[in-house]
């Protein structure tokens, strides 16, 4: 096999394997306007394809040649950053990006949080809300910050709930956490009160509640060992604790056909890599933080009790502080 044959077979080897047979022989029709034969004939290595071809193609599959030639040298992140402008885009781009985990093949989730895994707040529509409301103002909008429910928001909120929640709770899941996950949304929340972005007091009483509901939500899901909302069938959920480092709350995907690494998951600039070595070495460092963590599900029941009781003072200091608050910007 000359190298030229070599070089084609692993571009087209990938591309079976990321997108489908049946994809790619008719998507590489479509992008270079040739017949099915002359599709064979450039898959099979007989017919050398163009510079012009590889990089059309690759752009018409959205993947990278330095993933699929030098995925040891080179480092390659998908996000659409520029085309990103409102809430409705980063909805849609995150199911966009979550959608491999639909798949109920043999697969699994590791998710290492510096903050709560976002996909938690979505059954919590005033915690969510209030989060799309701060990153429209640092992000999309040049308005002042007014926070206040958005029937818009709770609608979008609706509709892709069930299936990410479907996509995250269908697979083993492993999810480290650290005792400060709620640290930057109190933060932001004691903020928002001193510059009176909250249009109304009511709000952030229907937030505290989010997160008294939310906190209930975490230590059952902590007590219970299993995932139960796929179908009939039981996921494993482990979750550990660790709080000697920042994370930036990463989330590995592995399955028979792809590897992705989210990085920087909870904020709408997050950053997607299928490069295979990078997966590995970021899968290898998960192992070794998970060797020097403690678990708190299921049978981890002494720490368990240590994490939720440190949360819940947490949570009654935040709620002195926004009383405080309030009796001095809102009364």
């Amino acid at each position: 096999m000359t190298t030229q044959e070599q070089i084609q077979k692993q571009f087209f080897d990938y591309l079976v394997k990321r997108r489908g047979l049946e994809n790619v022989i008719h998507g590489t029709m479509e992008a270079l306007l040739i017949k099915k034969g002359a599709t064979y004939k450039r898959m099979n290595g007989e017919t050398a394809l163009t510079t012009a071809e590889l990089i059309t193609l690759a752009r018409h599959f959205h993947i990278s040649l330095d993933t699929i030639f030098s995925p040891e040298k080179y480092i390659t992140f998908e996000h659409p950053f520029t085309s990103q402008k409102t809430t409705a885009d980063f909805m849609s781009h995150f199911t966009y990006f979550l959608k491999p985990l639909g798949s109920m093949e043999q697969s699994q989730l590791t998710y290492l949080a510096n903050e709560l895994p976002v996909f938690y707040y979505f059954s919590h529509k005033y915690i969510f809300n209030f989060l799309i409301s701060v990153w429209s103002h640092l992000h999309w909008t040049d308005t002042r910050l007014i926070i206040e429910e958005n029937i818009e928001v709770t609608q979008q909120i609706e509709f892709i709930r069930n299936e990410i929640t479907t996509y995250y709770e269908g697979h083993p899941v492993t999810e480290i956490w650290n005792s400060n996950m709620f640290a930057n949304l109190y933060q932001q929340i004691i903020f928002s009160i001193t510059i009176r972005a909250f249009k109304e007091e009511k709000y952030i009483f229907n937030l505290i509640k989010d997160i008294d509901e939310l906190i209930d939500h975490l230590r059952a899901l902590a007590m219970n060992e299993f995932n139960e909302s796929n179908g009939n069938k039981t996921q494993e959920r482990k979750i550990y604790l660790n709080d000697y480092g920042n994370y930036l709350n990463l989330v590995l995907y592995e399955s028979s056909k792809i590897k992705s690494t989210f990085i920087g998951f909870d904020i709408p600039q997050f950053m997607v890599s299928y490069n295979p070595a990078f997966n590995d070495f970021a899968k290898s460092w998960v192992r070794k933080i998970k060797k020097r963590s403690v678990l708190i599900s299921s049978e981890g029941y002494q720490n368990r009790e240590m994490f939720f009781i440190k949360m819940e003072n947490d949570h009654k200091s935040f709620i002195d502080k926004v009383e405080k608050l309030l009796a001095i910007y809102y009364r």
